[in-house]
């Protein structure tokens, strides 16, 4: 196995297995926009232009067996801390093809990401886990965080 960063060439690749972490989740096909891989793809151009976004494949031979992307966390408020003491990074899209689950792909992909974050200076990587990536995240290091959420199509 190998683990090297993708080409803008291979974001097909990125974009395939980002939308089958949804379907993953049971996401219908009638639910996704028309236009999700283009959405994607221009995802992936703004990060790489504004938020230093890599993502990083691995392969198995010649086959993109998975993938990871990350980047500076754009922040939801104005940022008040000095950046070399509070620095966001954000993984994302952790995918890794059924057949070649629980090889230790996902790991050596997440390491890819965190290094990257490191290397862009980062104090702290971030991510929503998926029940799948729990085990593997705490294993790393992450810890449980609090958010709080509201159902806005709810009634009051």
């Amino acid at each position: 196995m190998i683990i090297r960063e993708a080409s803008i060439a291979e974001d097909d690749i990125v974009v395939r297995h980002y939308l089958e972490i949804w379907r993953s989740y049971g996401t219908p096909e009638d639910h996704f926009s028309t236009d999700a891989k283009a959405r994607v793809l221009a995802y992936l151009e703004e990060g790489r232009a504004h938020h230093r976004l890599k993502a990083f494949l691995a392969l198995e031979g010649t086959e993109a067996i998975g993938s990871v992307s990350c980047q500076l966390l754009a922040s939801p408020y104005p940022e008040v801390v000095d950046p070399a003491r509070r620095r966001y990074g954000y993984i994302w899209s952790v995918w890794v093809l059924p057949a070649h689950r629980r090889k230790g792909m996902a790991g050596a992909l997440m390491n890819a990401a965190i290094d990257e974050l490191r290397r862009i200076g980062c104090t702290t990587a971030v991510l929503n886990a998926s029940e799948a990536g729990m085990r593997l995240y705490l294993q790393l290091g992450f810890k449980l965080a609090t958010e709080m959420r509201l159902d806005l199509t709810q009634g009051p």
